[in-house]
Order: C-alpha cells, then structure tokens, then sequence
C-alpha cells in the first residue's frame, strides 16, 4: 500500500491524529472519556469522550461511566449536528454539477472500475455517475454501511430522546472543505490509490477498531505514525486540513462551552491525544483533565 493512500485511509477513517514526535500526557495515553473542570469556575463539570465513526455493537452498547457522563450533562456536543437538514446538504454536496458527469472527469478503465466497485455495494450506476470524485473516495474508503446507526448519530439519536439540547463544533461545510478544494487532479489520484488497494482496508479499520476498544489512545497514536510516515506534500496538506486546523478550531469553540459545564463533547477519539490534541490543549488552558474510563 502507497504511503499517500495509507494516510488518507486512515484519516478518512477516523480523523487519526497523526504525530511526528512525543507521546501523550500521563493522564491521556489511555481512555476514552475524561472529565474537565474548568479551574476557579464553580461550574459544574463537563466531560469529553472519544468517539468513532462505527456502528459496531462494541463501540455502540456504551458503558456505564459514560452512559453516567451523558445522564449528567445538560447539553451533548457533537463535531457536526447529524440531523436531517445536515444529512441532505451532505447528499447535494456529493453531487457533481448538472451537466457533469463522472465518466468524463475519470479515465475509462478507472471509470468501469469504479462502477463495478461502486456496485458491490449495491449502489446503481446511475446513482455512481453523479457523484464528486471525493464522494467516490470517501463511500470507498469506509467500511460497507449496515442497519446500525453509527456511534456519532446513536448519541445524536440519544440526545434527543433524552430532550438534551446539541450543539455542533464545526459546520458540515468546514468538514467537507477539505475534499472540495483538492484538485481534479488530486483527487483522482487518491480514488486509483483507494481502489487498487482496497482490500487492505479491512484490515486497517479492524486494527484501528481494536485499539479504540482497548481505549489505548498511544497505540491508536502509534498506528498514525506507521500510517503516515514520510509522504509527499499531498499528505502534507491533508494532515493540516484535517487535524491540525480542526483541532485549533474545535478548542476555540469548546472555550466558551467549556465555561458553562455541564457539556458532554463527543469529537474523533484522536481529536484527543498528543501534541496539538484538545486534551494537551485544554491542559495548557488551565482545565483540570481527569480521566473516567
């Protein structure tokens, strides 16, 4: 597997937080929900959980101390809202424009390839052919959908059947930025990477599965630097979109909520860790960072 399509799996997978060097704090090498008390406040805690993009019944059956995290909470936070409106914008998106038409942006091997890879899936050609390029690389790149709902919408779903109000990090637009101003070119590049090597994927998700279910947040951290080591400046500027702008974006945002307590935050489990990761940064902010679980 390519160096370039290793990384975009894995970030396209679970937002990895790829780290060049160091390890987490004591406190975070391990666990996936941590409890923030913001020093001096007299607030009530907030607490902030790891999640992943998985519909497994191991990941979605939550255990008791957060299932405990959530009770308490007044608000549920979540990196994107996924209501409806939300998902529809995210169907248009993935759209190309109405006189385009994805057999005359992709070569005519990779396009056929493309169709029959699209169809295993169960998915129509003519439902194939619309879609962006990026689309096409991301329904490649994650694992085939079942009936589950994954963990981000079962706590949205939850949230609501509790009457606890969400709110949202970062908006669907911010999140998709990232594939909507790759080149034509990049783009392509990266879905003959994906193709070529999707068999290797299971794999990869299952190993990144398995330490999620360990919570051990340094073996995920381990597994993004075997994933990303080195890369062309492609991977360069993923990694940036991805992770680093995201996480600087999602610590501003969780300021102001982080003030008010009471917050259950829900962000990519390896939004957390690490130099750059929230966790390190609410640290420095001067929140006292506890891990529950």
């Amino acid at each position: 597997m390519s160096k370039r399509s290793r990384c975009l799996h894995a970030l396209v997978l679970l937002c990895v937080v790829f780290v060049a060097e160091a390890v987490a704090a004591p406190c975070c090498e391990r666990g996936l929900l941590f409890r923030l008390d913001q020093q001096g406040s007299g607030h009530k805690p907030s607490w902030l959980f790891g999640t992943i993009h998985s519909d497994d019944p191991r990941v979605t059956q939550l255990p008791e101390p957060v299932l405990d995290a959530f009770d308490r909470a007044t608000v549920v936070v979540l990196e994107v809202v996924p209501d409806a409106a939300m998902l529809e914008a995210a169907r248009a998106a993935m759209l190309l424009g109405p006189d385009e038409h994805l057999e005359e942006i992709l070569p005519p091997v990779l396009y056929r390839d493309i169709l029959a890879a699209l169809g295993e899936r169960g998915m129509p050609a003519k439902v194939a052919e619309r879609l962006q390029p990026w689309a096409v690389l991301l329904v490649l790149s994650m694992p085939p959908a079942s009936a589950g709902a994954v963990l981000d919408v079962a706590l949205y779903q939850r949230a609501l059947d509790a009457g606890k109000p969400v709110q949202g990090l970062e908006t669907l637009a911010e999140q998709l930025s990232v594939f909507q101003t790759l080149s034509r070119e990049d783009q392509v590049a990266l879905l003959d990477a994906t193709l070529r090597e999707r068999q290797q994927l299971p794999k990869i998700f299952a190993s990144l599965l398995n330490a999620y279910l360990a919570r051990d947040l340094d073996a995920l951290m381990q597994l993004g630097q075997t994933l990303a080591a080195g890369g062309p400046e492609l991977e360069a500027r993923l990694h940036e979109a991805l992770i680093d702008d995201r996480n600087q974006r999602m610590f501003e945002r969780l300021s102001p909520v982080m003030r008010q307590g009471g917050r259950f935050i829900a962000v990519g489990a390896l939004h957390l860790p690490g130099p750059g990761g929230l966790l390190e940064r609410l640290q420095a902010a001067g929140v006292e960072v506890s891990r529950v679980y």
